[in-house]
């Protein structure tokens, strides 16, 4: 497809080369700008949240929830936790990505070498991210003159609760298929087939 466009803008239209790159630039760089705003606003908003307490009594409210999500935790993994999940409801992803990757570095024992269920349903909850209020994307429509940029609010939050929901059953349906199975490896692995112990002499 590259091949084909640079082809034909070479042969049919080459004036049309240059203008295409330095729009696409600028377009760029005007997109930058606004989402570098965005993301600065909002991040300063979670380190005042954080800076401020707000967010511990907020990982304290949710801590039922936080358990049963992610099991027992240490309380700064779920202040972390609590963090990437008030920054993604009101669409600071950006801002909500390094308390995911610090709250999964804390969880990483030292010789571990592959993603625990909790490490797994954070990255899910993180990707899908529901949220109340897509900040970002409302900034991005707003900067490009959008008439009713606010139409998405709803549209975005059922969607984005519905993909959460899904990825945690999947998660829980999963990991608790796979405690079975180990479960039923050991049982065979410390039982005889034959059963007793003349099947053991």
């Amino acid at each position: 497809m590259v091949a084909s466009s640079l082809t034909w803008l070479t042969f049919m239209n080459p004036g049309a080369i240059m203008s295409t790159a330095l729009g696409a630039a600028n377009s760029g760089i005007a997109l930058s700008l606004t989402l570098a705003g965005i993301y600065i606003f909002w991040m300063g908003v979670i380190q005042v949240a954080v800076d401020s307490g707000l967010i511990a009594k907020l990982s304290k409210a949710l801590k039922p929830v936080i358990k049963w999500l992610f099991g027992s935790q240490e309380d700064e993994v779920n202040d972390l936790i609590a963090t990437n999940i008030s920054a993604n409801m009101i669409g600071a992803g950006n801002a909500a990505t390094p308390a995911a990757i610090d709250a999964i570095e804390k969880m990483a024992k030292p010789d571990q070498k592959r993603a625990s269920t909790a490490m797994i349903m954070l990255f899910v909850i993180s990707a899908t991210s529901m949220q109340l209020l897509p900040t970002t994307v409302l900034g991005i429509l707003e900067s490009h003159g959008a008439e009713n940029s606010a139409s998405i609010i709803l549209p975005t939050f059922l969607v984005s609760t519905a993909t959460t929901l899904l990825g945690i059953f999947l998660v829980k349906f999963f990991s608790r298929k796979e405690r079975v199975n180990q479960d039923e490896i050991a049982n065979e692995l410390t039982i005889p087939p034959s059963g007793g112990l003349d099947a053991v002499e």
